[in-house]
């Protein structure tokens, strides 16, 4: 189930990159990326409650970061500092990530 989680990560950042970066125009590309942020990060959550997160809480909270990002998109909410509280979850995911811990 984790490298299902990796796959829909892997195809949420290409798509969230090229389709600025190319500037096509894809019909419902929010909301294709949102459903495609929230499946990703729970599936690699999921993968990652199999092995008890040992040594893995970077993609712990990669996965909670994917899931915020994805629902605040989905059901087109915020809350206050939601950008301030997503960004803290995505630097500190990249540490954690980069020492692997």
């Amino acid at each position: 189930m984790r490298n299902f989680g990796m796959i829909l990560l892997a195809i949420w950042l290409i798509l969230y990159g090229a389709i600025p970066l190319i500037g096509i125009s894809i019909p419902s590309a929010d909301l294709i990326l949102a459903i495609l942020a929230v499946a990703a990060g729970l599936l690699i959550l999921l993968g990652q409650r199999r092995f008890h997160f040992k040594g893995n809480f970077g993609f712990l909270l990669l996965a909670v970061w994917l899931i915020l990002v994805g629902l605040l998109q989905l059901i087109n909410i915020g809350f206050p500092a939601s950008g301030t509280v997503t960004a803290i979850l995505a630097i500190a995911a990249g540490v954690f990530l980069l020492i692997r811990r």
